[in-house]
């Protein structure tokens, strides 16, 4: 890594530590040239990982973009406000992770999803629920709701 200040290639890594969340890791870096200090925030890439539809053999790339747009799309306005939906995919990421595939069926992504979900907002829960399983009945909903 470049200093940012003086350019010289020489950084040290002084002190490194999980975050709080446990989604990245957070390193002091200090410069062996002009001795300033700084911060970086590293986080896996999620390149390796592929989405296998469930009635299909068909692979796609994980995309953040679509997950992103999905919980934004199951959050209301007043929750948009209050909940840091940054944080709520990093530790979705981690529990995608921490699975130790690099292939994951779709509706495994679905249910990651919905219990990472449920603890911070039950209405986007139901809302994400009712918008990506695929449900044959009313009868199949109403025993998922009645699971919470």
């Amino acid at each position: 890594m470049i200093c940012p200040i003086c350019g010289s290639k020489g950084l040290n890594t002084t002190n490194s530590r999980t975050t709080r969340s446990g989604t990245q890791t957070w390193r002091r870096k200090g410069c062996k040239v002009c001795y300033c200090s700084i911060t970086t925030y590293e986080k896996p890439d999620m390149g390796w990982l592929s989405i296998k539809n469930t009635h299909g053999s068909s692979l796609n790339a994980y995309k953040k973009g679509v997950l992103y747009k999905s919980i934004i799309a199951a959050l209301d306005d007043k929750e948009l406000t209050k909940i840091d939906v940054d944080n709520l995919i990093d530790s979705i990421e981690q529990k995608i992770i921490s699975t130790h595939k690099t292939i994951i069926e779709k509706n495994e992504l679905i249910k990651i999803v919905l219990n990472t979900i449920k603890p911070v907002s039950l209405s986007a829960y139901i809302k994400y629920l009712s918008s990506h399983m695929a449900l044959d009945n009313k009868r199949q909903l109403n025993k998922l709701l009645k699971d919470i």
